[in-house]
């Protein structure tokens, strides 16, 4: 499986092993397997079985919603490269985001910046997972459109 690029594609697949797992929990609460605790608000197996499943549909719901998102971003990322217009950008910043972490490795992230339209402009690269070979005040030729979006290619 490939790693995720951007924070929406690592959620959605956050949000949809939590699908799973509360629609495993609402069946089983509904054929009776999974009773009630005695100290559970909800003393009903079936409103219990209900209550579970609504909640991974809620979550199921969410993971379609966060999917589009990244799809949306891919094909942005994809008309950049193809018909943006490449110029020369400086390397803000280059760090770990350890906050984050997927099979146990953490992904890397480029802060740039550009001059485009007499506007500066500030923004993040998405995910990189092997250490890019950049220090703060390289150059990197970054890919806008007439609206400020940019992407980069490493």
């Amino acid at each position: 499986m490939k790693k995720p690029r951007y924070m929406e594609e690592l959620l959605k697949i956050i949000f949809l092993w939590l699908s799973i797992m509360f629609g495993i929990f609402g069946i089983l609460g509904l054929i009776g397997i999974m009773k009630p605790k005695a100290s559970s608000m909800v003393q009903d197996q079936i409103l219990l079985g209900i209550i579970f499943s609504l909640v991974g549909m809620i979550f199921i719901i969410v993971s379609i919603i966060l999917r589009t998102a990244v799809r949306k971003k891919d094909k942005l990322h994809n008309e950049l490269l193809i018909s943006g217009r490449k110029i020369d950008g400086v390397v803000e910043k280059v760090y770990l985001q350890t906050y984050t972490q997927y099979g146990h490795q953490s992904p890397y992230v480029i802060m740039y910046t550009f001059t485009y339209g007499n506007k500066t402009y500030h923004h993040k690269s998405y995910f990189l997972w092997e250490k890019p070979d950049l220090m703060a005040g390289d150059s990197i030729m970054v890919y806008v459109n007439e609206s400020g979006k940019s992407t980069i290619l490493l």
